[in-house]
Order: structure tokens, then sequence, then C-alpha cells
């Protein structure tokens, strides 16, 4: 060979790959170890280790996911959402319960409970209703003070003297600590809750002493008796129509008729003026737009339905000019009420300046919040009165 050092190196056109390759082949043949080769067994079953220890980091990952949402969507989100706004002023699910907490220290002050069937939505009503009047209070003339709230808690309990008794001025600021002290103690309240509760129920006596000047002392009342059935009741309300053809109707409302405030045991109602039973006025009054008569005395009406309760109306005396009595005319003064914050709802919602937001899943989160603190306690404990004068505004009487 004329050049026998390439055999060691490898020729020319072997190129430069060739080389190292006969390099490492010469390095082998010098005794150099193989590098040890894995069993395909131990290969699969390292495989098998990844691909689990990668599943199980991703079950973990969904798992802790899992946990994190359900937490946001059961606990962080739910209060921060928005339950109802009027113009800027805007409600959380969180203020809702806060205020129905409120609502349910003082019925336990009264021994009562909160009906959570009803009170959820209603007492979103009530705020949304308590912030319209807020904001449309100036426009209205109405402009409750610190000093209106103070007077109102002093009125309500600042121990009354005897009279001809003798007051220490010091004892008797004393005795007001003590006793409004007590009531929020008894109740949960802070004092900052109950001072806005009494700002709202000045505005709104407030409110009914503007509307009252609108309602007339004087006009039309129909006298009336009423057979009035519970809606969550066993007794048929066509059963007791029909046994009206054969029987009468002061009986049957002595043995049928549910408890109310407005009648007595035999039914009697007495002079009713329009308004007072806005879903009465239909059958007593009457109505000429849909060509409906006004019962005549002695006529008994067909079955009347509505959210409180069940009616059969029968007319005594026809429409007579009467002067407002003092159950009628806070009744009908109620009704004004109920009637303006009404029709501020339903301008403000088409305005699109009014706004509430609640379904099922909201309704249960608020139940189930509101249920844990429920009242446990069911003994009576006397409550101030805390609006006197107008009755029946703040609380719904029974029977209507």
């Amino acid at each position: 060979m004329p050049f026998p050092w390439l055999g060691r190196f490898g020729s020319a056109s072997s190129g430069r790959a060739g080389r190292r390759r006969n390099r490492r082949a010469q390095q082998q043949g010098q005794g150099e170890d193989p590098a040890p080769q894995e069993a395909p067994q131990e290969v699969a079953e390292r495989r098998q280790r990844r691909m689990g220890f990668g599943i199980g980091a991703v079950l973990l990952f969904v798992a802790v996911g899992v946990v994190a949402f359900g937490y946001y969507r059961e606990f962080y989100q739910p209060p921060r959402v928005w339950a109802g706004s009027v113009r800027n002023v805007e409600f959380t699910m969180g203020d809702l319960v806060s205020r129905i907490r409120v609502l349910q220290g003082v019925n336990r002050y009264q021994g009562g409970q909160v009906n959570l069937s009803t009170v959820p939505f209603e007492y979103l009503q009530n705020l949304v209703n308590a912030e319209i009047l807020r904001q449309q209070s100036p426009v209205m003339g109405i402009n409750i003070q610190d000093d209106d709230i103070e007077t109102e808690l002093r009125r309500q309990f600042v121990p009354a003297a005897a009279p001809g008794q003798e007051t220490d001025p010091g004892q008797l600021e004393r005795e007001f600590k003590d006793s409004y002290s007590g009531y929020l103690t008894a109740t949960g309240l802070s004092d900052a809750d109950f001072r806005i509760i009494v700002e709202e129920q000045l505005a709104e006596r407030a409110l009914a002493a503007r509307l009252s000047e609108d309602i007339e002392p004087r006009q039309d009342h129909v006298e009336i008796r009423w057979i009035q059935l519970s809606v969550d009741g066993n007794i048929l309300i066509g059963d007791v129509a029909e046994r009206l053809e054969n029987e009468d109707f002061v009986r049957i409302a002595q043995e049928l008729s549910a408890p109310s405030q407005f009648a007595d045991p035999n039914g009697y109602v007495g002079w009713v003026p329009k308004g007072a039973f806005p879903d009465l006025d239909e059958a007593i009054y009457g109505d000429e737009s849909k060509g409906i008569a006004a019962l005549e005395p002695g006529a008994v009406s067909e079955p009347i339905f509505t959210n409180q309760a069940y009616y059969l109306i029968k007319t005594i005396s026809p429409a007579e000019e009467r002067d407002l009595n003092s159950v009628m005319g806070f009744k009908l003064l109620q009704e004004t009420v109920d009637a303006w914050q009404r029709e501020a709802l339903v301008a403000g919602t088409t305005a699109g300046t009014v706004r509430m937001n609640f379904n099922s899943r909201l309704y249960d989160w608020v139940t189930d919040q509101v249920f844990v603190t429920a009242p446990r306690i069911d003994r009576p404990t006397p409550v101030p009165d805390l609006l006197p004068g107008v009755p029946g505004i703040q609380q719904r009487p029974g029977g209507s």
C-alpha cells in the first residue's frame, strides 16, 4: 500500500464521518466496555410510572380546580353578585342577607320567625323601594336628619314618667342608654343597623303623610260582609259557594271564615271605601270599563281569588258618602303607599334605572345563609312601637 497510514485513519474519500466511526471502533477494540442495555420490561415499567405520575398530577389539578371553582361559586361569588340597583346605588346578595338578618334580629326579639318562603324577594323589593324613596325624597320635600333619628330613638326607649312624678335628666339618660343597649343586644343589631331601619321608617311615614293629603276624608262606602278562606287551607271556595245557595251567609261565615282584623266572627266588615281592598273593588263597586256592574244589596259575589286569601262578598247596603273611620282610613293609606311604591318600581324598571337580579340558585343561597342564623327561641319579648300613628304600613295585617 503506497500510503500505509491511510489504513489507520481511513481513506480520504471516507470523509470526516467515516474517520469518527473508525476512531470509535478502534477505541472499542482497545478494551472499552459497551454501554449496558436496559431490559424492555424495565423500560416499559418506567414509562408506566411516568404516565401514572402524569395522570395523577392531572387528576389532582382537576380536583383542586373543582374545589376552587366550588368555593368561588358557593362562597366567594354569591355575596358579591348584584341583587338590585337604583341608578348608581347597587345592592349585593351579601347586602340582602345582612338586611334579612336584621329582620331576623327584630323577629327574634318579638319571639317570631322569618318566613323564608317569601321574605328574600320581598325584602329585596323593600331595599329597592327604600332606595327609590331615598333618592326621590328631596323632590317630595322629605328630609330625614340625624336629629330626627335621635328623637325617634328617645321616643321609643326613654321610659315615660308617671303623671306628677319628678324626673332626673341624668337618670333618664342612663335608663335610655340601658334600654337601647339591651334592645340591640337582644336583637343582635348594631346601632348603625337600627338607625338605618329607623331612617327608612321615618321616610316612609313622611311619604304616608304626603300621600294622605290626597285622600278625601269623606267618600263613597259600601257596607259588606265576607267569607274569607286561607289560600293554603283544605276548604274549597267553590263548595262554599254551592252551600250559600241553600244556607245562611252569616252562619257559614261563623263556621268557616278565617279570623281577620277587618271582620267580626260573623263576617261583618262594615263600610268599605273604594281602594281599601283593591282586589275586591271590582266586585264591590263594579268596573264600567269592563262592563261589570256593582253588586246589588243582598247579592253574593262569585269566588274572588287573591294572593292573600279567597273571598265571597255579600253587599248589605249600596254606596253612600261617609266619613273615613280610623281602621279603613289607615288601610286605605297603606294601599296608597303600596301603590306609590309599585308605580315607582315599574317606572324605574321601564326607564332602566331600577334593576333586580334574583333566580332560584341565588334564592337557595340566600335562604341557606339566613337559615344558619334563624332564631331558635319561641318566647316573645315586648317590642317598642316603631311607627306610632300609622299602623299597618310596616307590617302586613292578617286577612287581606
